[in-house]
């Protein structure tokens, strides 16, 4: 159960495939996307997760969205192909009004508001997360008033990474690989009511320490492993589940269903670690 409920390889999707994808019509993708959580590679899972890959862009790049809003919170997560995750840019329109993006950052979508985006420079990747699983695309037109009008609000939606110990949460320790960028917390945007970090490690050995402790949440909680090679593999992980250890190769996503004990270790390679928690405070999601 554990292997093929709560472990997935991520895929390579079709560009317009699945859930009346909100693109311009003709248009050619810049970007290539990888699924790692949906209905088909973890059935049990409450939320949607693809990367959309960003590499060989052109000096200009066209608009490819349309304008839409979904039925659920959106998330966008610009991570750059940099050291320090720098080194892709973007942009997003909130209700007509365009607001520029740069690496490493994090964008809040509340349901219901008007937006488009695309990457607009440099190489890295963008992870797109829906609160629910059941997400809907929403057509509809901008409202140009209220995009300037509520520009400050909107331009406070996008907020920049911040590196933080691995030691402020509970069972984790320092001697983790690299560095713990926080993206979304409820320190950094309280309304959310979401935790996402990621970590970005270079030429892990074998030999890394464990970093943390078995521990259980009130909540599902989801990890992402990403490879900085171009077809995304290259990092590995150990990851232990309900007392069931695996080794898991990227690029792949990992469920873990509310209350089951786990933890895992980054052992070989480099690459990106997602952690994403449906909670605004790691810590209170704490069993």
């Amino acid at each position: 159960m554990i292997n093929e409920r709560t472990i997935a390889t991520a895929r390579v999707a079709e560009a317009g495939i699945g859930g009346q994808r909100p693109l311009r019509e003709g248009i050619v993708l810049p970007v290539t996307r990888h699924i790692f959580v949906d209905r088909q590679s973890l059935p049990d899972a409450r939320v949607y997760v693809a990367l959309h890959q960003a590499r060989n862009l052109p000096a200009t790049v066209p608009d490819y969205q349309t304008p839409h809003a979904h039925n659920t919170d959106e998330f966008y997560y610009f991570i750059g192909n940099n050291p320090d995750l720098s080194g892709l840019e973007g942009q997003i329109k909130f209700e007509g009004k365009t607001h520029r993006i740069t690496s490493p950052a994090a964008v809040y979508i509340p349901a219901g508001t008007v937006h488009e985006y695309k990457v607009t420079r440099g190489e890295g990747s963008v992870v797109v997360l829906f609160r629910r699983l059941d997400y809907v695309h929403i057509p509809r037109e901008p409202d140009l008033e209220k995009g300037e009008r509520e520009a400050e609000k909107f331009s406070k939606y996008i907020l920049g990474s911040e590196i933080r110990p691995t030691s402020e949460l509970k069972y984790h320790y320092d001697t983790a690989p690299g560095d713990r960028h926080v993206l979304v917390d409820s320190q950094k945007m309280p309304q959310a009511d979401f935790y996402t970090i990621v970590r970005n490690a270079c030429n892990v050995q074998a030999t890394q320490p464990n970093y943390v402790d078995k521990h259980r949440h009130n909540c599902d909680t989801y990890h992402l492993f990403i490879g900085n090679d171009p077809d995304l593999t290259g990092l590995i992980a150990e990851v232990l589940i309900d007392d069931q250890k695996s080794i898991v190769g990227s690029p792949a996503a990992v469920y873990v269903p509310e209350g089951i004990p786990h933890y895992y270790r980054l052992i070989g390679g480099s690459g990106k670690f997602f952690n994403i928690v449906p909670k605004g405070s790691y810590n209170e999601s704490l069993i």
